[in-house]
C-alpha cells in the first residue's frame, strides 16, 4: 500500500513546553485516523503542522 501521508520527526515547542518531540506519522491509502486526547495536548498543533507543511510542498 502506498502512503497518503508520512511525516517523520515531527516537533512542536512553546517556549520551553514540548508538545511533539520526534513524533513519527504514516498513514496509508484507505486508513482511517483518529485524534484523540484531554484540551492542550497538541491535537490541532499536530493537525496545523501537517498543514503547514502540505502548504510549503505545493509552493515549492
Amino acid at each position: 500500500m502506498s502512503s497518503v501521508i508520512e511525516a517523520h520527526g515531527i516537533v512542536n515547542k512553546f517556549g520551553k513546553q514540548v508538545v511533539h518531540d520526534g513524533l513519527d506519522l504514516t498513514l496509508q491509502k484507505g486508513e482511517i485516523l483518529g485524534l484523540v486526547g484531554g484540551s492542550g495536548s497538541g491535537k490541532s498543533v499536530l493537525l496545523r503542522t501537517l498543514l503547514a507543511c502540505t502548504n510549503r510542498m505545493r509552493a515549492a
